[in-house]
């Protein structure tokens, strides 16, 4: 059964027995994953575990200071290894070894 037709079910029943109608589905999930997480804090604190507490957003969080030390890094090197744009050959000098194409041939001036 989808969560629609569960939830025309309960309008029906409620309907039938005068009760008041449910909450429309998606209404209250943030306040449920909420209560939930609670719940599976104090259940870890029962039980002598730490509480698995990132704050919010831990994962995306995490995951972006990981990707911010990496280009960080790559920066580093690049501001290390750099060469100064006065030191590079002339690309048209005789001699200059500028390389190979993509067969193999070398790179001629053009």
């Amino acid at each position: 059964m989808s969560l629609t037709e569960q939830y025309v079910l309960d309008l029906y029943r409620a309907a039938r027995r005068g009760e008041p109608a449910p909450p429309a589905p998606g209404r209250h999930d943030w306040r449920t994953l909420r209560e939930l997480r609670e719940h599976r804090d104090v259940r870890a604190a029962v039980a002598g575990r730490q509480g698995r507490r990132r704050g919010r957003h831990g994962r995306l969080t995490e995951a972006l200071r990981a990707v911010r030390a990496l280009r960080e890094g790559l920066a580093a090197l690049r501001r290390r290894s750099a060469v100064p744009v006065h030191e590079l050959p002339d690309r048209c000098e005789e001699g200059a070894d500028r390389g190979r194409d993509v067969v193999g041939r070398p790179f001629q001036c053009g």
